[in-house]
């Protein structure tokens, strides 16, 4: 058997699925310094949830820079250089198991 390469696995025990269910994500996209586009993932609960894990997670899936942050407006976010919104909700459905209805794409 081999080893799959890219994303680390996350923990996926009854409260983190239940964390997962629950949350209502907002994705936008911010322009910083006159150009640079910026791909913003805010409502993930970080008392419960390894958001640092999921930022590092996203930035390999999505092969671009980014960081993890507390905003004061919008609590911890995930910032991604670029574009990635189809990408982030494609992640987030399919690899954490948040349901479709619960992104909100603005």
């Amino acid at each position: 058997m081999s080893k799959r390469k890219g994303l680390s696995p996350l923990p996926f025990d009854f409260e983190t699925q239940l964390t997962l269910m629950s949350q209502k994500v907002k994705l936008f996209l911010e322009t910083r310094k006159k150009r640079h586009i910026v791909t913003v993932i805010a409502g993930l609960d970080s008392k419960s949830l390894d958001v640092k894990k999921i930022a590092k997670d996203l930035k390999r899936y999505c092969a671009t820079g980014g960081t993890f942050k507390v905003d004061k407006k919008f609590g911890p976010v995930i910032l991604l250089q670029g574009d990635h919104i189809d990408k982030v909700k494609k992640y987030l459905t399919e690899k954490l198991g948040i349901p479709p209805e619960n992104i909100e794409v603005l």
